[in-house]
């Protein structure tokens, strides 16, 4: 395969950018961050000569989620030296005001990490079972199984009101 040329990576970002997007801010809730961090899942692309095709995504994901994991362990040894030396704890993004938002972040935060994940993938990033499978590196029965699963442990967590059908007092 030849050298990609610029429009073949503009296409590439013109293609995936927002939802690159949208997947590394879940996952950072920041904004500048997530930024950085999908211009880089490009530049790595373009790097790796990358071209527009049906099965990039899951590709690009993969990166956007190791770069995640570097961003928020650079963080973490951020807030470690902060404390370490004395200085004021780093200042956290507000939560959401939507009480519905929060409680099923809540949800989401009290779920082992790879049920969250696979729902995250499926609801937030809207991906297929066949990109989640590519993603994840299974199957796409084990990505139908693992996201079954992570469904039926949402619903086991979630208060009853959060559910479809369900309302505040718990009454259907």
């Amino acid at each position: 395969m030849g050298a990609l040329t610029a429009s073949h990576v503009e296409e590439l970002h013109q293609q995936y950018a927002r939802r690159v997007y949208a997947y590394t801010y879940r996952r950072i809730r920041d904004v500048s961050s997530p930024q950085q961090i999908t211009n880089d899942v490009f530049r790595i692309a373009w790097q790796q000569q990358k071209a527009p095709a049906a099965d990039v995504l899951p590709g690009l994901l993969v990166t956007a989620r190791n770069l995640v994991a570097n961003g928020l362990r650079a963080i973490q040894r951020q807030r470690r030296l902060a404390q370490k030396v004395g200085g004021e704890e780093l200042h956290r993004r507000e939560s959401s005001p939507d009480p519905m938002s929060e409680a099923v972040r809540e949800v989401l935060d009290s779920l082992r990490a790879a049920e969250r994940e696979i729902l995250m993938l499926s609801y937030w990033d809207a991906l297929s079972l066949a990109e989640i499978a590519a993603l994840l590196d299974c199957s796409v029965d084990s990505a139908k199984s693992r996201l079954f699963r992570a469904r039926k442990a949402f619903s086991r967590k979630a208060p009853n009101h959060m559910l479809k059908g369900g309302t505040e007092n718990g009454q259907h």
